[in-house]
Protein backbone atom coordinates (compact mmCIF):
# COMPACT_ATOMS: atom_id res chain seq x y z
CA UNK A 1 0.00 0.00 0.00
CA UNK A 2 1.59 2.82 -0.88
CA UNK A 3 1.52 6.60 1.06
CA UNK A 4 -0.41 8.04 -1.45
CA UNK A 5 -3.43 5.32 -1.69
CA UNK A 6 -3.26 6.26 2.24
CA UNK A 7 -3.46 9.69 1.90
CA UNK A 8 -6.22 9.82 -0.35
CA UNK A 9 -8.44 7.12 1.23
CA UNK A 10 -7.66 9.20 4.58
CA UNK A 11 -9.12 12.21 3.08
CA UNK A 12 -11.91 10.69 1.16
CA UNK A 13 -13.14 8.97 4.48
CA UNK A 14 -12.23 12.53 6.78
CA UNK A 15 -14.65 14.43 4.04
CA UNK A 16 -17.31 12.42 3.88
CA UNK A 17 -17.55 11.98 8.02
CA UNK A 18 -17.13 15.57 8.49
CA UNK A 19 -18.84 16.42 5.65
CA UNK A 20 -16.33 18.76 4.20
CA UNK A 21 -14.40 18.33 0.95
CA UNK A 22 -11.05 16.54 0.39
CA UNK A 23 -9.02 19.62 0.26
CA UNK A 24 -10.27 20.71 3.37
CA UNK A 25 -8.89 17.79 4.73
CA UNK A 26 -5.44 18.36 6.24
CA UNK A 27 -3.43 15.18 7.71
CA UNK A 28 -1.24 16.74 9.57
CA UNK A 29 -4.45 18.33 12.03
CA UNK A 30 -4.25 16.76 15.52
CA UNK A 31 -6.76 14.05 15.74
CA UNK A 32 -8.69 15.44 18.04
CA UNK A 33 -9.05 18.50 16.34
CA UNK A 34 -11.48 16.93 14.18
CA UNK A 35 -13.88 15.95 16.78
CA UNK A 36 -14.87 12.53 16.24
CA UNK A 37 -16.80 10.56 18.35
CA UNK A 38 -15.97 7.34 19.85
CA UNK A 39 -18.26 5.46 17.47
CA UNK A 40 -16.75 6.95 14.16
CA UNK A 41 -13.18 6.13 15.34
CA UNK A 42 -13.89 2.83 15.50
CA UNK A 43 -15.80 2.34 12.57
CA UNK A 44 -12.75 4.43 11.14
CA UNK A 45 -10.46 1.81 12.75
CA UNK A 46 -12.26 -1.11 11.13
CA UNK A 47 -12.93 0.36 7.67
CA UNK A 48 -8.98 0.89 7.92
CA UNK A 49 -8.15 -2.49 8.99
CA UNK A 50 -10.61 -3.75 5.73
CA UNK A 51 -8.69 -1.37 3.67
CA UNK A 52 -4.99 -2.75 4.48
CA UNK A 53 -6.17 -5.71 4.84
CA UNK A 54 -4.29 -6.19 8.71
CA UNK A 55 -5.20 -5.93 12.04
CA UNK A 56 -5.85 -2.10 13.36
CA UNK A 57 -6.34 -1.92 17.36
CA UNK A 58 -9.97 0.37 17.75
CA UNK A 59 -7.36 3.02 19.51
CA UNK A 60 -5.38 3.81 16.52
CA UNK A 61 -6.70 7.65 16.46
CA UNK A 62 -5.43 7.97 20.39
CA UNK A 63 -1.79 6.68 20.04
CA UNK A 64 -0.73 8.66 17.59
CA UNK A 65 -1.44 13.09 17.01
CA UNK A 66 -1.87 13.17 13.29
CA UNK A 67 -2.83 11.08 10.21
CA UNK A 68 0.19 10.99 8.72
CA UNK A 69 1.49 9.38 11.77
CA UNK A 70 -0.95 6.73 11.19
CA UNK A 71 -0.36 6.52 7.73
CA UNK A 72 3.64 6.60 8.95
CA UNK A 73 3.07 3.63 11.42
CA UNK A 74 0.78 1.49 8.32
CA UNK A 75 3.77 1.58 6.27
CA UNK A 76 6.40 0.29 8.16
CA UNK A 77 4.61 -1.78 9.85
CA UNK A 78 3.77 -3.30 6.12
CA UNK A 79 7.67 -2.74 5.76
CA UNK A 80 8.09 -5.11 8.94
Amino acid sequence: MSNEKLVDWFQKKLAEELGKSQAEISLDTPIEDYHLDSISLVSLSQDLEDFVGFYIEPTIFSEFETINEVIGWIINKQNS
